[in-house]
């Protein structure tokens, strides 16, 4: 009988093991799930922290929502002021991240703020355009978009520059000019630049317009305070542009239009365009179809004469001068102009002042295909038209050049842009 017994004690014993194994893994699992979450709210928390206290806390309002629970962050500053007495060029330079662990360039979330003095020039490229918030006449900014270098999408840009009547102070000498630039990341799809949202757009100048204003009042610098919400914007005085005009010209008949023009007074830049815009007939032989004039003051003005200098296109002082001979020009793709360069000394600064005419060229009626020759009246002649220009630029009452209290103006000289062979 015990024999008989015994298999069916050792058989009941089975059930209970695989329920205490049961029991086991649902433990493990639960304590598992348990440990994973409290590890990503440690992970949450610590980046929030990160954000708060990082940057001066100038990225919190812009990146504490989004920080993550699945990517630990990593805070890379440093600037005169972050850490006074630190040898830097920098006031403010401060990059968070996170999605690589180290806070690298390749991290899937990278916002960085940078402030700096402005010695001696910055290009005008990445500070002139639109902003998005309304600006003094002493400040000057852009927004854009653009792609990472290592990839992980496209960011939304902003860069300002202000102007310190009581200087900035740091590492070197002391400047007026305060430069900030902030890259935030976007939530468009792809790498498609184009595609960032308006919000993101705002936001990252609303972020850079906050640095510059913490960035003055730590320095004292005296620069007027920057708005940092929407709003009425400065009024507009289309009076500016109003001095351009195709008559007496020689331009080519028919509508024209001056879009992209300036509606706003800033004393370091001003532009005003207008081209030939008419569906009707066509442009005849040098004829102007476009002109217009543009100046860049104080850190702006050595910035963009270098620009030009790179591509060979500022006045040659060894270039004999007159125009005296014929000039055999080559047809190209894009729409060459006559370019005439004066400076002056204005409210802001030294100041660089470019205008130009754009002729019309009909390559059907030349010595060869693809060229036709200027002789030495019809260079003349286009050279009168640019000092036309130049000459209205400078006195027009509401112009840019008088309202920035321009004097002393001296002519650089002229730059055919077109292909050519004497």
């Amino acid at each position: 009988m015990p024999e008989k017994g015994a298999p069916r004690t050792r058989r009941r014993t089975w059930p209970v093991a695989a329920v205490a194994v049961a029991v086991l893994a649902a433990s493990s699992v639960t304590w598992f799930a348990v440990a994973r979450a409290e590890e990503r709210e440690e992970r949450l928390d610590a980046n929030r922290e990160l954000v708060t206290r990082g940057c001066a806390g100038l990225l919190r309002e812009e990146m504490y929502a989004s920080a993550p629970d699945d990517a630990r962050g990593a805070l890379d500053e440093y600037g005169t002021l972050l850490r006074p007495g630190e040898e830097s060029r920098a006031l403010l330079d401060c990059t968070l991240a996170w999605g690589d662990g180290d806070g690298g360039t390749t991290a899937g979330v990278r916002a960085r703020v940078r402030a700096e003095a402005v010695p001696e020039r910055t290009s005008p490229g990445s500070v002139t355009g639109d902003f998005g918030l309304p600006l003094p006449p002493s400040a000057t900014g852009s927004v854009g978009t653009a792609d990472r270098p290592s990839g992980g999408g496209p960011v939304a840009t902003a860069s300002l520059l202000v102007d310190c009547p009581k200087g900035l102070h740091g590492r070197g000498r002391t400047a007026r000019d305060l430069l900030v630039s902030v890259d935030l990341p976007s939530a468009a799809d792809g790498a498609d630049v184009y595609g960032v949202p308006g919000a993101e757009r705002l936001a990252v100048a609303r972020t850079a317009a906050k640095v510059t204003n913490w960035v003055a009042r730590k320095q004292g610098c005296g620069s007027e305070p920057l708005r940092t919400e929407p709003g009425a914007a400065p009024a507009k005085t289309p009076a500016l542009c109003a001095w351009l005009s195709p008559e007496g010209l020689g331009s080519t008949p028919g509508k024209w239009s001056f879009d992209g023009n300036d509606t706003t007074y800033n004393r370091r830049t001003g532009t005003c365009g207008g081209q030939w815009d008419d569906t009707a007939g066509s442009p005849g032989h040098l004829t102007v179809r476009a002109a217009g004039a543009q100046s860049w003051s104080g850190v702006l003005a050595a910035g963009a004469y270098e620009e030009y200098a790179d591509k060979a296109l500022v006045p040659d002082p060894k270039a004999p001068s007159g125009h005296d001979k014929s000039l055999a020009v080559q047809q190209s793709d894009d729409d060459p102009q006559l370019a005439l360069w004066a400076r002056s000394e204005c409210v802001a600064g030294p100041t660089y002042h470019r205008v130009w005419v754009t002729p019309a060229f009909d390559f059907d009626r030349g010595p060869a295909d693809g060229e036709t020759v200027l002789g030495p009246k019809d260079r003349r002649r286009l050279s009168r038209h640019a000092r036309t220009v130049l000459d209205r630029y400078l006195s027009a009452p509401d112009g840019w050049p008088k309202r920035s209290h321009c004097r002393g103006t001296e002519i650089v000289g002229e730059v055919a842009e077109w292909r050519g062979r004497d």
